[in-house]
């Protein structure tokens, strides 16, 4: 029974605010410490866009405010969630420890690298140019090795010791996968860009073939593990059976698989983002029309008290 003068979170923002405040109170140590890391990082992003927006400069390019932005936002998130995917796991806090303390000590890595050489005016990917630029670029895909090794061990964590409603379940082990694809795809853009380094070239070190963008498949497989548990949660306040929602998170991740597959095959076939035929066109068509339809679905749900 309530006390006396008691009121209970009834309105959805508040149930949400309630919600990830609980998330906080119940996150053991480690997952502290990686949403403190990982939120330092979402800063480091968003000081670097007003930066931008203040003092101007190139968006684009080897030297530019994008990097340091996108990095810091992309790096942030990322360590945010899978330090909330810990909590979702049976392990003990000395694993989680094991986990997430490589994992921020890496992705902060990453960030600061590529803000230095920003602010330093030099390029961070593929620079031979001194020794300090070509051990700082060496440095950055250790790291990189580093958070593969946690990702993946987090994707066999997350079929072995599993302990969430089904819907959650397969967000986090979806979204778990297709990071897996992204990071795939990121060491294919590096050994790419570096081979053409390696020969002299300076210009489209991340074009494959004669237009391929690499960025967009890694950028497009990066997100996923944002956006598919993001979808689980907001259904997790909807008036909707566990059945109902599983389903939509499968319909959701049938989509963000599509839209991943309509970007690898563009880029592997040398193709441009914009360039796009009928099978590609239809593809990506019904892998928004996916994603729509399970996000409008738990929009309309979340209307109904």
């Amino acid at each position: 029974m309530e006390p006396a003068g008691a009121t209970v979170a009834t309105s959805l923002p508040a149930r949400m605010r309630a919600s990830l405040l609980g998330e906080w109170q119940r996150a053991r140590p480690a997952q502290r410490f990686g949403y403190l890391a990982g939120g330092a990082l979402v800063l480091v992003g968003l000081a670097h866009l007003l930066a931008w927006l203040a003092v101007g400069g190139a968006w684009a390019g080897p030297v530019s405010f994008r990097k340091p932005t996108t990095f810091g936002l992309s790096f942030g998130l990322t360590t945010i969630i899978l330090a909330w995917i810990t909590g979702r796991l049976r392990i003990a806090d000395r694993t989680r420890w094991l986990l997430l303390g490589p994992l921020a000590a890496a992705d902060t890595y990453e960030v600061v690298w590529v803000s230095t050489q920003r602010w330093r005016g030099v390029a961070s990917h593929f620079n031979q140019d001194t020794t300090l630029d070509y051990a700082l670029f060496l440095l950055g895909a250790a790291a990189i090795a580093v958070t593969v090794t946690v990702i993946v061990a987090l994707t066999v964590l997350a079929f072995s010791a599993m302990q969430a409603p089904p819907s959650v379940a397969l967000a986090i082990r979806a979204g778990l996968g297709i990071l897996l694809v992204a990071q795939g795809v990121g060491g294919w853009m590096i050994q790419h860009g570096t081979g053409l380094a390696d020969e002299g070239v300076t210009q489209g070190l991340t074009t494959f073939g004669v237009a391929g963008v690499m960025k967009v498949p890694h950028a497009v497989a990066m997100h996923a593990i944002q956006v598919l548990p993001a979808l689980a949660w907001l259904l997790s306040f909807a008036a909707v059976g566990e059945r109902r929602r599983l389903v939509l998170v499968q319909i959701a991740t049938v989509g963000y698989v599509a839209l991943v597959a309509v970007s690898l095959l563009q880029t592997a076939t040398g193709l441009a983002p914009s360039d796009v035929g009928v099978a590609a066109a239809v593809l990506s068509l019904l892998g928004v029309a996916l994603l729509g339809t399970a996000f409008g679905a738990a929009l309309l749900a979340l209307r109904t008290p």
